[in-house]
């Protein structure tokens, strides 16, 4: 059997990586932090490799009498934090001295596949006139996405290790609390309408997103970087009404001027700083709903693994949906 490591398995779309490499037939191993939930990975047929980033020594050591791996997604990262600061160290120091201890290890895999996010490039032109691309200059405006930037141009720096990178856009599924945000407010007939400004949009299953990242590892392709969506656009109130739709709620739309979020993000922050969680809605967060085109082009994965999603936005949502009703999320 081939041998699989993958970092952030604890979390969402690490979860499904995790079912895609067992449906695949890999011996799976998964990284967790010592204050890991891992209930729900306890009964997979998975083996656990505990690991702290942050500390160098250690994490040679560990990669050193680790096993030899032929691939490792690195998918561990954070998404939101009380601090800027910490999407730096996070997401690109803790890379760095993963792929240093990778390096050391002597035990280098045939493919590195990193999960880098749409954000690390940017928004596209805000005329729509063409959506993201590969060659484009890349102008992150969150400190998320310049940890993910600074991580990728890390990683492709090293000569030493045949690497892919897959930026996806906005990802949902079973399980994603903050998508849930969206479908408990739409539950209670609510949609709040941030701005009056057009825009164009893109989701991802994550179903769609685990396959293709197998199919990349799988594939003869290396040192190369790709974006990754459904393919599709969507304007600011299509996936709200097929919510609404598949929920079969009546929904009232709010519109709520930019300003008011702002002003709402920074309270948001400042109680989040007091009770040490992490707010969903935050200044950074306010940047990528102000900007008009998150359009990327997916045709080099079109072209070089023939992708084709298998999930329509509304099947995606569905099936999501149909999950929070079983887990009694919503009724």
């Amino acid at each position: 059997m081939k041998k699989i490591l993958i970092t952030g398995a604890s979390g969402f779309i690490g979860n499904f990586l995790i079912e895609e490499g067992l449906k695949r037939n890999y011996e799976v191993y998964a990284t967790i932090r010592r204050s890991s939930n891992i209930d729900h990975l306890k009964n997979k047929a998975v083996k656990f490799i505990e690991i702290d980033f942050s500390n160098k020594k250690n994490l040679n050591s560990i990669m050193a009498s680790a096993p030899k791996f032929n691939y490792i997604i690195h998918n561990a990262g954070i998404t939101k934090s009380l601090r800027k600061k910490n999407f730096l160290e996070t997401n690109y120091q803790y890379t760095e001295n993963f792929i240093e201890a990778i390096s050391f290890s002597n035990h280098s895999p045939l493919k590195f596949l990193y999960v880098s996010s749409l954000s690390a490039v940017g928004p596209g032109k805000a005329d729509f006139s063409t959506p993201i691309s590969i060659p484009d200059v890349s102008t992150p405006i969150t400190s998320y996405g310049i940890s993910k930037l600074y991580s990728e141009q890390y990683i492709a720096a090293r000569s030493d290790i045949s690497y892919l990178i897959v930026r996806p856009t906005a990802v949902y599924g079973p399980g994603d609390k903050d998508f849930f945000n969206l479908v408990k407010l739409i539950n209670s007939h609510i949609d709040l309408m941030i701005g009056s400004h057009k825009q164009a949009l893109s989701f991802i299953y994550v179903k769609d997103l685990s396959r293709l990242i197998f199919d990349l590892l799988e594939s003869s392709i290396n040192n190369k970087t790709y974006f990754a969506s459904d393919g599709n656009i969507y304007n600011k109130t299509e996936m709200s009404d097929l919510i609404a739709e598949i929920l079969r709620k009546k929904i009232y739309r709010v519109p709520v001027p930019f300003i008011l979020v702002k002003i709402i993000a920074a309270i948001s922050e400042a109680v989040s700083k007091i009770t040490s969680n992490a707010s969903v809605l935050n200044t950074e967060k306010v940047k990528e709903f102000s900007a008009c085109n998150w359009n990327c082009d997916i045709s080099p994965l079109i072209n070089d693994i023939n992708f084709k999603p298998d999930y329509s936005l509304k099947r995606g949502l569905t099936e999501t949906i149909e999950w929070y009703k079983q887990k009694g999320w919503i009724k």
